[in-house]
């Protein structure tokens, strides 16, 4: 069965090992899916789907759409729900604790701004 994987892989400027890592396989797996030797099983799919951010059905060569609406959809909603939920509890804090998350946010991410 014909996937494009490699494909994908190759987007993202991967090696195989750095690939299987990310996915918690060995390489020799990666290795045999992109040679047509194995098809992935439903699991490795849908990890393969997630980290790529396409459909299953692009990788399978069954459509030529990376995304499905409702798929990009529903991952928006999901985003959002987080947000909103973060923006609540960063609400409740009083301004000192406000400005102690953004600072710490702005150094794990190694960004010098001041509020």
């Amino acid at each position: 069965m014909k996937t494009r994987i490699k494909e994908l892989r190759l987007e993202k400027k991967l090696t195989q090992q750095a690939l299987a890592k990310q996915l918690g396989v060995n390489q020799a797996a990666i290795s045999k899916l992109e040679c047509e030797v194995s098809i992935p099983d439903a699991a490795l799919l849908i990890d393969l789907s997630r980290f790529f951010h396409v459909s299953t059905d692009y990788i399978l060569f069954l459509s030529e759409e990376r995304l499905n609406a409702d798929y990009f959809l529903e991952n928006n909603l999901h985003h959002l729900k987080k947000y909103q939920h973060l923006i609540a509890i960063y609400q409740k804090m009083n301004r000192k604790q406000q400005g102690d998350c953004f600072n710490f946010l702005c150094s794990m991410l190694n960004i010098n701004e001041d509020l």
